[in-house]
């Protein structure tokens, strides 16, 4: 069986700091896999490296089978991996509307040149994505929010516009950063309600980053720990929370 993100002695370097040092590991397909740790464990790094942001100094990145270790982001973009943003603070001048619209580009039906020349096909995809990320705003009650710049927005919803925003591209592969990071209670419970079932619905692959164990238990039955770089365990997701030194590097 072909995983769909397998690591093999990955290490990555960033200055003086070894973010990742030989880290091995395989995500099956299909599985909801949680990534924990202290703060510089490592985990943003993972996610950094899968989606080519990043590249190691040493090892092998596969996804589904395709060695992706020197490519570009976009094109591991096309080869379906999904990435939401640890912080979305940045982004300025751009609507809740137009934000969702971007998660949209990998299943445009045709190229980017026809919506920079405006050709017939480009305005056709342009009301199209259009459309479906209106839909999609209407169906999760954020419709309110479509023609809002994102910076305008309540801080709760910038995360929930982002993460629609990875996993409306039908991403086989989606790697969230932080994702309840800020959240009130009942947002973290509707971002549970959102991830569980999005996925139950399709075959993604979700890597989930969170500092919130409660809600990576609830999530994934699987789940990795890192420590300073180094992996420290796998597994079931209560067996890796269990590990003693999974617990040593949470409470120092």
């Amino acid at each position: 069986m072909v995983s769909a993100v397998d690591l093999s002695q990955v290490s990555v370097q960033l200055g003086s700091v070894r973010a990742l040092d030989e880290v091995s590991v395989t995500f099956e397909e299909g599985i909801r896999a949680g990534v924990v740790g202290p703060n510089g464990a490592g985990k943003t790094t993972l996610a950094n490296v899968v989606c080519g942001y990043y590249h190691p100094i040493t090892g092998r990145i596969a996804i589904h089978g395709t060695d992706v270790t020197r490519l570009a982001p976009a094109r591991i973009a096309q080869l379906g991996v999904g990435r939401s943003l640890q912080s979305v603070g940045r982004v300025q001048g751009i609507t809740a509307l137009q934000f969702l619209t971007l998660g949209l580009e990998t299943r445009w039906p045709v190229g980017l040149a026809h919506t920079v020349l405006g050709t017939p096909a480009g305005r056709r995809t342009e009301r199209w994505a259009r459309a479906t990320a209106t839909s999609l705003l209407e169906e999760m009650d954020l419709a309110r929010y479509g023609p809002v710049p994102l910076e305008d927005c309540p801080y709760g919803v910038r995360k929930y516009v982002d993460v629609l925003r990875t996993l409306v591209g039908r991403a086989r592969v989606v790697l969230l950063d932080e994702p309840t990071s800020g959240l009130s209670d009942e947002e973290r419970s509707e971002m549970h309600y959102l991830l569980a079932r999005w996925t139950s619905e399709s075959p993604t692959t979700l890597l989930l980053i969170d500092h919130d164990v409660g809600f990576v238990r609830g999530l994934c039955s699987r789940s990795v720990a890192l420590d300073a770089g180094k992996l420290v365990a796998a597994g079931p997701t209560d067996e890796v929370l269990a590990d003693p030194r999974v617990i040593r590097s949470f409470t120092g």
